[in-house]
């Protein structure tokens, strides 16, 4: 006997209701999403931000994602992209995506110190710059514990820097301790 022959009358209608309401509320969402921005607004906000022409674009995805899962989840954090939405887009001319790098600069530099850039900024740092995959793209291969840290490795190199007084501090001790 198949499966379709053992499905009773109720199991088809709750399947078909589940059904439904999974198909709808992606739509739901996606209409009050524009309140708060899209998660491509935030992209889009954060590479702003965030300038860096070696990243793949794609890679600024992950915070916006976790900034709108976080208003999905927070009504005070849905509150804050919103209000921060709309000022952003106002402070841009009132579209954030049609607006040049000077006024989307402007925009960003009104909300230095606010709760809004905080957000932005820790929800960065903790979901972009903790890939592995950006470390690659900055030429970072990660923590050097697991081969014995950084000690002889070209990363202490410090040619770029002047050479210091003489005796401007304690002496360098080198090699392994005695």
């Amino acid at each position: 006997m198949s499966f379709a022959a053992t499905l009773e009358r109720r199991e088809f209608l709750v399947a078909a209701v589940i059904a439904t309401a999974s198909a709808l509320v992606p739509q739901i969402a996606r209409s009050n999403d524009a309140a708060i921005g899209t998660a491509a607004d935030w992209q889009n906000v954060l590479q702003a931000m965030f300038p860096h022409p070696m990243l793949d674009a794609n890679f600024y995805g992950v915070p916006a994602g976790a900034l709108i899962a976080s208003a999905d989840k927070d009504p005070a954090t849905r509150e804050l992209l919103a209000h921060g939405w709309r000022r952003l887009s106002g402070e841009a001319g009132g579209d954030w995506s049609g607006a040049n790098a000077a006024s989307k600069h402007a925009a960003l530099t009104g909300i230095v110190g606010t709760p809004l850039f905080g957000l932005l900024r820790q929800t960065t740092v903790f979901t972009l710059y903790a890939n592995p995959d950006v470390w690659k793209a900055f030429g970072y291969d990660g923590d050097a514990w697991h081969i014995g840290g950084y000690a002889g490795d070209a990363l202490v190199t410090v040619d770029w820097l002047p050479d210091p007084p003489v005796n401007s501090g304690p002496p360098v001790k080198t090699g392994g301790t005695k």
